[in-house]
């Protein structure tokens, strides 16, 4: 009983001891102002990550780099919020050999011209320009590769313009309308609305907030093993002139379209592209379990695999794992035509636990099974869990 007491009395002290210490943190009015970065980080404008082009879709100047010969197959990245072309250095480092691979500022974001009115930054005018820079990357479709909210548009995309999308590989975010199906279903938390909704207000204590103890959102969206360089380059890219506000403005446009308009399902077209879909341990606070469901139920033919121990950056919390695995779904499609989705059922892959024992071991034996509790088909790296499905045409 007394060592109870007194470890109920040291947490107690430890907790007050690091809200006194937030308190006087905030009180600093260091804490508060933002070193002041003049000049870009070499990181930005390495060759080795690819050359900076720019060009004109609707009237807006936007900001691209691209690797590799405009002769190959187009791979399209869209990063997600707040991010920018940056985030998808390593992927376009890998595929250059095989792609033309461009990542792109979204409008606002990096070096990208802001638009003119917000209403661009809805999802479905911002699928419309993607389509355009298609088009004019002188491309008639493009492997399509997004992240996060990147993710978002790119579902949308590959939803309502299939005919511009030969693959696609999706992030860490479900669609939109998964999202609203878990919204209806009372399965997205109340702490994860909550701030959604707080980030939605036009409020300037939200800038000031990102922007306090030295920008350490960053820090803690790339985390702990992130290169300092790589923070820098972050940094120094939002701690340009609105780029905090843009970012903002963006989320708010279409988290209240997210309440009133279901652009997914009024104009369903029928799709059998192929695609795969990257999550890690939960996207706000959302189990997989909820949604990773309805995806593979809602876009068909689509794999699913699960990267463990990464964050909202999958991509660049583990790059070799990621690059691996899409490398794997590009070949496994390669000039292979489009499947009819109603033909035979087909074999959907999900991958929904890890067991420490075995993740990255090799059986030592042919039959020898690393663990009581590893599933039987355990390849050393992660329990697959097979289902079969049949396809059927998505249709409105």
């Amino acid at each position: 009983m007394d060592q109870l007491v007194i470890g109920c009395v040291r947490r107690v002290v430890l907790v007050c001891g690091k809200f006194l210490l937030r308190i006087l943190r905030w009180l600093s009015i260091s804490y508060w102002i933002p070193a002041p970065r003049p000049d870009p980080p070499d990181a930005l404008n390495s060759s080795k990550w690819g050359t900076h082009r720019y060009i004109k879709i609707h009237d807006i100047k936007l900001h691209y780099v691209e690797k590799g010969s405009s002769s190959k197959p187009l791979m399209l990245f869209l990063h997600g919020l707040p991010d920018f072309w940056y985030s998808w250095r390593y992927q376009m480092h890998e595929f250059s050999q095989d792609y033309w691979t461009v990542a792109l500022d979204l409008p606002g974001f990096g070096r990208s011209e802001p638009p003119i009115y917000s209403i661009t930054y809805k999802v479905n005018n911002l699928a419309r320009i993607v389509c355009s820079l298609i088009n004019a990357l002188g491309k008639s479709d493009c492997i399509l590769i997004g992240n996060g909210a990147g993710a978002i548009l790119g579902w949308h995309l590959v939803n309502q313009f299939p005919e511009k999308v030969s693959k696609y590989v999706m992030l860490g975010a479900p669609s939109e309308a998964v999202l609203q199906q878990l919204y209806d279903r009372g399965a997205i938390p109340l702490g994860t609305l909550l701030k959604a909704g707080f980030l939605s207000c036009r409020a300037d204590i939200l800038k000031y907030l990102a922007r306090a103890d030295d920008y350490s959102l960053f820090d803690d969206l790339l985390g702990a093993n992130s290169k300092p360089q790589d923070l820098e380059a972050y940094k120094y890219t939002f701690a340009q002139r609105t780029a905090l506000e843009r970012a903002l403005l963006a989320f708010r446009e279409n988290f209240v379209d997210f309440f009133l308009e279901q652009y997914e399902f009024r104009v369903r077209k029928s799709s059998n592209t192929p695609g795969l879909f990257l999550f890690g341990e939960k996207f706000c606070s959302i189990d997989p379990e909820e949604y990773v469901p309805l995806l593979v139920h809602m876009y068909r033919p689509l794999e699913t695999r699960f990267i463990p121990r990464v964050g909202h950056f999958m991509h660049q919390d583990n790059p070799k794992m990621v690059s691996k695995i899409i490398s794997e779904f590009l070949r496994e499609h390669t000039n292979r035509p489009k499947r009819s989705i109603v033909d035979a059922p087909a074999r959907q892959i999900l991958v929904k636990d890890v067991c420490d024992n075995c993740y990255g071991k090799e059986h030592s034996k042919p039959g020898v099974a690393h663990h009581d509790e590893c599933a039987n088909n355990c390849d050393g790296q992660e329990h697959r869990h097979i289902f079969t499905k049949v396809k059927v045409p998505i249709s409105s």
